[in-house]
């Protein structure tokens, strides 16, 4: 039996068609999904008025119902033809009637058609109270014509000044939310992440690492949960939502459920739908494949990383799974609940794993009631006979017993093992009463599987660093043994020393190290290379040359001949950039104007964040402006080889003219602060200071302030200040007077204790390919930071930064 063709696989320039009623939310999503994919955004209000000269409204004042909704159809129609590569489309309100849909059926056969729907309270505000249930119950008509379907979650977050909440959310949780989701439906979410990191967490699928656990959510505990999201966060490799409930609205219920899944907690998503026992008796076979069918194809329209499907059920079933995966991976399933359940030596077992890989299975899953009699080795005899039967490739297989009480430990199953929270009942699911997340990863060390390794911070000035009370807070969650310390050293023999042990697990690098390494790495991501600068060192211990063997054998310890070099100094930057950055100031290549201070490796991390932001008008302050323009040089030439220009008609940074510049350089050089802002350039909305809080021989820094005359941007802008030892410097305090003075708009300042969290979290994912529990590891760095000052540490007062969080 072979797989059907997966008729929802589109072509990589395929345009994105969103439709939806009002208030979905549409032109918001259409415009950072336009901004994400670079694509050109096609809305069908500017489309009409293009096509006919007209707005809407004109042209039916002026030509009656009958012609407009005639032009209406024949327009729209055109828009989706004229339109077929590279764009997202925004399909109004026309896209209700019955013709548009008929198109918009045909044009999904070959393009995402993504219908957009969110709380019916929400919409409810933004339309007129008369026709607001009319309108939401043609909304769902919506399912009939498109392929996907997007759940936007409300953004409860707000802004805040000096404790006041000032306006609305600024959509950062829905712009994460959705390019996600642009990135799963287009499959390159997890290609990109591979080729420039293949250690980051997001870069390995959890079947293909050496141990990886699910941690199972049931829909009847979610509508009625006794746990906080945030407490559920990285508890699991993955999520597996488990459809056990069938309220009113249950398509809306459940697509609401994995958009939260998707926010709180940000790991993929293995969708399985169980029979509903109520009606199993009831109903006659074709009806409970009807009403499975519709609930299994939500899974694949929401766009989840998994679906589960018994491969025991109806072959008509199994087949349109198949067929309408588009992007989604199948797990196939064989469960046997009863007394009676299917020995692991009986040969049906191998004809059952030949049928999932026959139909193009991405993973096995054998599941099996026992009461004792299923020795451990019966199942690795099981597994032997699969590896004879089968050559690579082969899907992963994950296999295990389970007893009335819970799943069998030592967990048999190296991957996608079951696992649950630590204070969820154990009568919630029997399969994962037993094991938590914790649980497993101290089994693992028990058993010897995994070693106890030492991590560092390793620097010429280390001894204020939160990392170890971060990294060790983090250990003591996850369950892994591991310890981490600041050691002070500044030559490349004293790192030597330490990173040769059989025990070294990996470092963070701060000054002098950061660009020395680089050249005595042969093996380093993509963004280290870009930067020039390292943060993050690693050992290599695979026992081959693939790079996916030396990811999984981190947690492991023994010799290492080759390191391999990160950064991650970049992409914190880079995260806190997109908190705090406001609607107003969002980053427009041929405007945006950014500031860097400083030269050095943090520089150098700053000024590539600023490239992936998209800013193209970067200028470098430097005591030593040699230096400047030898960072300057190394980016300008960096982005040439790519392909990255800044804008050649504007001047350069010491000239008055507005010539056409012989190089579109996009990194420029302030030789002096007493100088005028670069005639020819928007005032800076986006300013990082890169200055240390000591310098290398521990001397304190020159104090950095801007000239005031900088500050003036007309919509404000975000400050980064990378320094915590003291928390508020001099370039804060100017900040904080400005925006409290000022009649200008405020400006958003971002504290060094922020970054250091992100660069703290990064870290740990990369060092131990398990997911960081964000929420304590940044509470714990603030709290040591707290205490630090509280005993003296470094003669520094303790002054709280007045945040301004989500502008």
């Amino acid at each position: 039996m072979s797989a059907p063709r997966n008729e929802r696989i589109f072509e990589p320039n395929a345009s994105i068609v969103l439709v939806g009623i009002r208030g979905a939310g549409k032109r918001t999503l259409g415009f950072l999904g336009a901004l994400h994919l670079r694509r050109r955004l096609v809305t069908e209000d500017h489309y009409f008025e293009k096509v006919t000269g007209l707005s809407r409204g004109q042209y039916l004042s002026r030509n009656g119902k009958a012609l407009f909704a005639r032009q209406n159809a024949e327009v729209f129609k055109r828009m989706l033809d004229n339109n077929r590569t590279n764009c997202i489309i925004e399909c109004g309100m026309s896209s209700l009637a019955e013709e548009a849909q008929d198109a918009l059926r045909a044009y999904s056969k070959t393009h995402p058609v993504v219908y957009i729907h969110r709380e019916k309270e929400q919409v409810a505000q933004l339309l007129d109270a008369a026709d607001v249930e009319q309108l939401i119950k043609a909304d769902e008509r919506h399912r009939d014509c498109s392929t996907l379907e997007f759940y936007n979650l409300y953004d409860e977050s707000k802004q805040v000044y000096d404790g006041r909440q000032v306006g609305p959310s600024k959509l950062l949780a829905a712009r994460e939310d959705f390019t996600r989701f642009l990135d799963l439906i287009t499959g390159q979410g997890a290609t990109r992440a591979w080729l420039e990191s293949p250690f980051s967490v997001g870069a390995i699928p959890p079947e293909f690492r050496s141990y990886s656990y699910a941690l199972r959510l049931r829909l009847s505990y979610l509508m009625d949960m006794d746990l906080e999201w945030e407490d559920l966060e990285a508890r699991g490799d993955c999520v597996e939502l488990i459809i056990d409930h069938w309220p009113d609205d249950l398509l809306n219920v459940v697509a609401k459920q994995v958009a939260l899944i998707r926010r709180k907690l940000g790991v993929p998503i293995i969708y399985h739908v169980e029979e509903n026992p109520r009606n199993e008796r009831r109903r006659p076979d074709e009806e409970k494949n009807s009403m499975d069918s519709e609930l299994l194809e939500l899974g694949l329209r929401l766009g989840v990383d998994y679906v589960s499907v018994d491969l025991q059920r109806d072959d008509a079933l199994v087949n349109r799974v198949f067929a309408h995966k588009g992007r989604s991976k199948i797990i196939g399933n064989y469960w046997y609940l009863g007394f009676a359940a299917l020995p692991w030596y009986d040969d049906k077992q191998i004809e059952n794993y030949g049928k999932a890989r026959s139909l193009g299975c991405d993973v096995v899953r054998v599941v099996r009631f026992c009461t004792g009699d299923s020795e451990v080795e019966i199942l690795e005899n099981f597994k032997a006979r699969l590896r004879q039967s089968f050559p690579d490739p082969r899907p992963p297989l994950v296999a295990y017993d389970f007893s009335v009480l819970g799943v069998r430990t030592p967990l048999q199953s190296r991957i996608l093992g079951p696992v649950k929270h630590p204070d969820m009942e154990n009568d919630r699911d029997q399969l994962a009463t037993i094991c938590s997340y914790r649980d497993a990863n101290e089994l693992l060390f028990r058993q010897f599987l995994l070693d106890p390794l030492q991590f560092y911070v390793l620097g010429s000035n280390v001894s204020y660093s939160l990392s170890p009370a971060m990294h060790s807070a983090a250990y003591g969650f996850s369950g892994m043994p591991h310890t981490f310390q600041a050691v002070t050293c500044s030559t490349l023999d004293n790192l030597n020393q330490i990173c040769l042990s059989d025990s070294f697990g990996g470092a963070c690098l701060t000054a002098p190290f950061k660009v020395a390494i680089m050249a005595h790495l042969k093996v380093k991501s993509h963004h280290a290379t870009a930067i020039g600068a390292v943060n993050v060192l690693l050992p290599l211990r695979g026992q081959t040359s693939i790079i996916l063997d030396h990811a999984n054998a981190r947690n492991k310890a023994g010799t290492a001949r080759e390191f391999f070099g990160d950064n991650t100094d970049w992409s914190s930057i880079l995260t806190c950039l997109r908190r705090a950055i406001s609607p107003r100031n969002y980053v427009q290549p041929s405007k945006t104007t950014s500031l860097v201070v400083g030269a050095g490796g943090m520089a150098r991390a700053a000024i590539y964040a600023l490239i992936q932001l998209g800013c193209r008008n970067i200028f470098i302050y430097n005591r030593t402006v040699h230096r400047a323009a030898e960072v300057a040089g190394h980016f300008n030439d960096w982005a040439a080889a790519q392909g990255i220009t800044g804008n050649a008609s504007h001047a350069n940074c010491n000239g008055n003219s507005l010539m056409p510049a012989a190089k579109a350089d996009i990194c420029h050089v302030l030789p002096s602060l007493s100088d005028p802002w670069p005639h020819g350039y928007q005032l800076p909305t986006i300013v990082i200071s890169c200055v240390p809080a000591t310098d290398v021989d521990g001397n304190p820094p020159a104090d950095f302030e801007m000239p005031i005359e900088w500050l003036k941007s007309p919509t404000g802008g975000v400050v980064v200040e990378l320094a915590y030892e003291p928390l508020v410097t001099p370039l804060v305090r100017q900040v904080q007077r400005f925006s409290e003075y000022s009649l200008s708009p405020p400006w958003a300042v971002v504290d060094g204790l922020e970054v250091v969290g992100e660069m703290a979290i990064e870290a740990f994912e990369l060092m131990t390919g398990r997911m960081a529990p964000k929420r304590l590891m940044k509470d714990v760095g603030r709290q040591t930071w707290e205490k630090q000052q509280q005993r003296g540490h470094r003669g520094s007062i303790f002054c709280p930064v007045r945040f301004i969080r989500d502008r």
